[in-house]
């Protein structure tokens, strides 16, 4: 008899229990958006975006860096002898 009424307020240990799972769901449903969005990172090519929309309307944007020219010039001055100037 005291069960039926649990179940028909849903209050007590079955409102304990729901909620409990409603949070570890919560729980680990971030975790494995953030594990799929740690394995997506590295392959984004430099200079692009990442958006993510949850369904409450939080949304991340991830952006990766443009990748840096680095132009190096190196002046060899050759002698037919083949020594080094000093």
């Amino acid at each position: 008899m005291a069960a039926k009424g649990l179940q028909r307020g849903c209050g007590g240990l079955w409102g304990y229990l729901a909620s409990r799972v409603h949070g570890r769901t919560a729980v680990e449903l971030e975790r494995e958006r953030n594990a799929a969005t740690a394995a997506v990172i590295p392959l984004l090519p430099p200079g692009s975006e990442l958006l993510e929309t949850e369904p409450g309307g939080r949304t991340r944007m991830i952006r990766m860096a443009p990748v840096a020219h680095l132009l190096v010039i190196v002046r060899v001055d050759r002698r037919p002898s083949g020594e080094l100037p000093q």
